[in-house]
């Protein structure tokens, strides 16, 4: 049999290649992460050092990424795909990227090179069985020469020349989108009216939603999703359907509101769900996240041992102290609630921010902070993929100082094109030229990090750009999406979880609904909002995700806390009363 690639060993990828490897194929994997190519190495396969190597050993080689910015970062470069292509190899497109992304990997590989895209439908279950059904675009001989071994994953449907496949399963992800969207709507729209659920259930029964009805009744009722298909790629392959639409003219209202009920979900914290949680955003079913007013609260506030506590909008703003929050912070450490400080902005060190602190009255050292510049120092250090690569940082000189002391090498401007990783952070001198070395050092195969995506910080003269607004700019640039390692992105809330380690009910303390709640969603962690800053309480109505509890200041939290742990002492005491009272 012909030597095969598997270049991602995602939750598909890893599943192809070992549904492959027990046909009998002999295969070559890859992976950013080498870790995940450890159980296919066990099994018989071959692990290739980077996509080139995959390449040049095979001649099949099949990809299965994220998306269209994943895929241009393992195909081009000088360790891509197309660095070790070959005339004999065909290269087999699986993941699900957009017909723009077909032709841009076209054109990047050596001539004589066969290309099949090939996305698939189907999910984890379907990827082990062999019954995916895989939509298949490209010259028809070349399909025919890879049938047999696409045979052993699914049933093949060619649509027609290269884009083909692509463009098939972006028809198919948007029926599915806009037939759960509608479904939700229609539920929302009875429950609104005043149906009851059976009444409701009956009348979808005789509407062509009947089968998805019955379908997702019980996800309904119960408010779980079990992953089948994150929830988080089915937003990015709305958007994939949005650009595409754009690209060929046409008008896709249905689509449009079904991408934005899965943004919705996705920042309620229900990105890594199975896609249909997206009726969780549309009906508003049972859900572990429900918001407690800032005047009140449905239940009493749990007894933390632990809080992260944000610092722009929380403790100052700008370079002024948010009242009543250096008090608060003093009173609730003699509580011996553990504290650690957080924060996006990637313009200072741990040291720095700590030394602002103590000059404001809450005393502080370094290891009570987490920058979004240490973190992301932190994550690229442990990625051994990696290690040695020059690094290109488009951020303040804080930034530039923990990417050194994580091991890699700054290059300036004019030596964009020798880096291996692009690290953006948002600081005041961002320039044109630092733009055009970006967009220049990603073209070049370079990967795309960023501290944070909050496009604005609050500030005692209003909101000020932050690292988001200059991630736009060279997202847009340079036709890349980033990594984002700062928040809201669970990485850096376990940076500072592990800081309080040995605490055992933890919260995170913020101003933002996405950066600290939502982010505090994903991370598993209790969100406490804090008026204080970027959100007011009359946004709530408007957000899909919800704190757990809302307070008007650090110190009105933290009079709560001391009011509840009052209770517990006398309730405690009360109990010792009545038990040495009795006979």
């Amino acid at each position: 049999m012909n030597p095969v690639a598997v270049v991602g060993m995602g939750a598909m990828g890893s599943r192809v290649a070992g549904r492959l490897l027990g046909a009998g194929y002999p295969v070559t994997v890859w992976n950013r992460s080498p870790a995940r190519t450890a159980a296919l190495a066990d099994l018989g396969a071959v692990v290739a050092s980077n996509p080139a190597e995959a390449a040049a050993q095979a001649e099949v080689l099949i990809t299965v990424l994220a998306g269209p910015e994943a895929l241009r970062a393992v195909t081009e470069g000088r360790r891509g795909v197309a660095a070790g292509a070959h005339r004999s190899l065909t290269v087999v497109e699986m993941s699900t990227a957009g017909p723009a992304a077909a032709t841009r990997l076209a054109a990047a590989l050596p001539a004589g090179t066969g290309l099949l895209d090939a996305p698939v439908l189907g999910s984890l279950t379907e990827a082990e069985a062999g019954s995916l059904t895989i939509f298949a675009g490209g010259p028809a001989a070349e399909l025919d020469r890879a049938r047999p071994l696409l045979s052993v994953l699914g049933t093949v449907i060619h649509a027609g020349p290269l884009g083909s496949g692509a463009a098939a399963k972006l028809v198919a992800n948007m029926a599915l989108f806009c037939t759960l969207a509608a479904l939700g709507e229609a539920i929302a729209f009875g429950r609104a009216l005043g149906l009851s659920p059976q009444v409701l259930a009956d009348v979808l029964a005789v509407t062509p939603l009947a089968g998805q009805a019955a379908r997702r009744r019980q996800a309904i009722e119960t408010g779980t999703y079990p992953r089948r298909f994150a929830l988080s790629l089915a937003r990015k392959d709305a958007e994939l359907i949005s650009e595409a639409a754009a690209a060929a003219g046409a008008k896709l209202r249905l689509a449009g509101s079904a991408r934005a009920w899965l943004a919705d979900a996705e920042a309620a914290g229900w990105g890594s769900h199975d896609y249909t949680a997206m009726l969780a955003a549309i009906i508003g079913p049972k859900h572990p996240f429900q918001h407690r007013s800032a005047g009140g609260s449905a239940r009493r506030l749990r007894r933390y041992d632990g809080l992260i506590i944000d610092l722009d909008g929380v403790i100052w703003l700008g370079s002024q102290p948010v009242r009543g929050a250096a008090e608060a912070v003093a009173r609730l450490r003699a509580s011996e609630t553990r504290i650690v400080f957080l924060t996006n902005d990637p313009q200072a060190t741990p040291q720095v921010q700590a030394a602002r602190l103590a000059a404001m009255g809450i005393p502080a050292t370094a290891s009570d902070v987490v920058t979004s510049g240490h973190a992301a120092a932190r994550y690229l250090a442990a990625r051994r993929d990696l290690a040695s690569r020059a690094a290109l940082v488009c951020g303040p000189p804080a930034l530039r100082e923990e990417i050194r002391r994580a091991g890699f090498r700054p290059v300036p401007r004019s030596r964009a094109h020798e880096a291996g990783l692009v690290i953006v952070g948002g600081h005041e001198r961002f320039s044109y030229a630092e733009l055009r070395a970006a967009v220049t050092a990603v073209a070049a195969g370079a990967q795309l990090f960023a501290t944070g995506r909050d496009p604005v910080v609050p500030s005692s003269d209003g909101p000020l750009p932050a690292t988001g607004a200059v991630l736009a700019a060279i997202e847009t640039a340079a036709g890349v999406t980033a990594t984002v390692l700062g928040k809201p992105e669970p990485h850096i809330f376990g940076v500072a979880r592990q800081k309080l380690a040995g605490c055992q009910r933890v919260a995170m303390v913020g101003d933002n609904m996405v950066s600290d709640i939502a982010g505090a969603r994903r991370a598993g962690l209790d969100a406490i909002l804090i008026l204080t800053g970027t959100t007011a309480e009359k946004d709530l109505n408007r957000s899909a995700v919800q704190p757990d509890r809302v307070f008007h200041s650090l110190a009105a939290l933290e009079t709560e806390i001391s009011r509840s742990r009052h209770r517990a002492a006398r309730n405690r005491a009360l109990r010792g009363v009545r038990l040495s009272g009795s006979p």
